[in-house]
């Protein structure tokens, strides 16, 4: 039962249309790290799918977000392939495979790091190095 509410909250999260500029990018990439976060402690299919299932409505919304000019293809890209390797995990869980499903998690964390990477530095990044 928690399962199917958590799906049809997602859902509802999906239906709602964001434009663009209503995307407070930083709350979204939060909300995703903890999505995340719980879809890798998760230690069923069942929970795996319901943290995943808020993490693909959280990624839809990032895709609407404004990115700084120069980066925006970029960012577009990883948002992309991060889709991409979501449906691949989600694939994964419809077949009851949650080893594969993680494995997967790996993968997506590695696209984390490697698009992150291009992200502009923070105040104390600039100071401290």
């Amino acid at each position: 039962m928690k399962v199917v509410m958590s799906v049809l909250l997602s859902g509802l999260l999906l239906c709602s249309s964001v434009s663009a500029s209503d995307v407070d990018m930083e709350k979204t990439m939060k909300q995703m790290a903890l999505s995340f976060k719980q879809a890798k402690e998760a230690q069923s299919v069942e929970q795996m799918t319901a943290a995943l299932a808020s993490f693909e409505g959280q990624l839809q919304q990032a895709q609407q977000g404004q990115f700084q000019p120069e980066k925006s293809e970029l960012y577009q890209q990883g948002l992309k392939e991060l889709a991409i390797e979501l449906d691949q995990t989600q694939l994964l869980l419809e077949k009851n495979d949650l080893a594969g499903a993680q494995q997967q998690l790996v993968k997506m964390d590695d696209l984390r790091k490697k698009y992150h990477k291009h992200r502009s530095p923070s105040f104390w990044q600039l100071i401290f190095g």
